[in-house]
């Protein structure tokens, strides 16, 4: 069944609706308070880290950040707010008087360096509430992240995608196979930092098994690479959270056709789309 239709709404902290998800950036202290208390529960208490006193997930980039927020229109929390069930951030070059989050585990220099005339935003912190997994809010993330980038000229998005563990011999056949098929080229590469740099080609390419990467790999990293994205060629070991990182880069204008046409917005404050 085709989802619901999708209608841009010409309100500016409106990204998007369909069915009961309204994509949105984050307009209140109260709504991203809720994002970051959605990633303190996905980034910590899921992975089994200990809770934080605060009972929110932030770091010193939050502030300079737009929190793309999914709520669920059909519910309402104990506030008699809708849920966020899902978020994003965006980081614009403008805005990031602190640099970037990935810039720590990634040299973004020699990445921006060869295409000083695009747009680059980073983006990251992406979670969806365990209940709405299987519900299309990535999906609907995604969806405002497109109509994000248009409003704001976007050419480029970026970040890390993660892999759990901190040992990648646990993760040999989907990291090999990104490293030797999805790698984008020096065009699009940026070194993982010495610190905690680890190499990805651990399995040979003749002994690649596809479905048992892809069945690795999270779903955010394969949603990543249906839209064209490319991979970094060495991992960063995170050991704060607990991660094995790579690079994601996606130029928009690579995305395939299909994806385009299904997330970008259409011209107009408030036409609809069905996908």
């Amino acid at each position: 069944m085709a989802p619901a239709a999708l209608r841009y709404a010409a309100d500016d902290h409106i990204l998007a609706r369909q069915g009961p998800f309204e994509v949105r950036l984050a307009a209140s202290e109260a709504e991203v308070r809720a994002a970051q208390q959605l990633r303190h529960e996905v980034f910590r208490t899921e992975a089994q880290l200990p809770p934080l006193a605060s009972g929110i997930e932030a770091d010193r980039f939050d502030p300079f950040c737009d929190h793309i927020i999914v709520c669920d229109r059909s519910a309402k929390t104990p506030e008699g707010r809708p849920p966020v069930v899902g978020t994003y951030r965006a980081l614009r070059s403008e805005a990031a008087v602190s640099g970037f989050y990935s810039d720590a585990e990634f040299d973004l220099a020699q990445l921006f360096g060869r295409h000083p005339h695009l747009r680059f935003c980073e983006v990251g912190r992406s979670c969806v509430a365990q209940p709405y997994r299987a519900l299309g809010v990535l999906d609907a993330l995604w969806r405002g992240l497109f109509v994000y980038a248009a409003r704001h000229g976007i050419d480029v998005y970026f970040g890390v995608a993660s892999f759990p563990g901190t040992d990648p011999r646990a993760h040999a056949m989907a990291l090999s196979w990104l490293c030797h098929h999805e790698v984008g080229g020096p065009a699009w590469h940026a070194e993982a930092r010495s610190g905690g740099a680890v190499p990805m080609d651990l399995v040979a390419p003749q002994a690649l098994d596809r479905r048992l990467a892809m069945r690795q790999m999270p779903a955010l990293v394969r949603g990543y690479l249906q839209i064209g994205a490319h991979i970094g060629r060495t991992a960063f070991v995170d050991p704060v959270f607990g991660t094995i990182d790579v690079l994601v880069v996606a130029p928009l204008a690579d995305a395939p056709r299909p994806w385009r046409r299904r997330f970008e917005p259409r011209p107009g404050p408030a036409l609809t789309s069905r996908v």
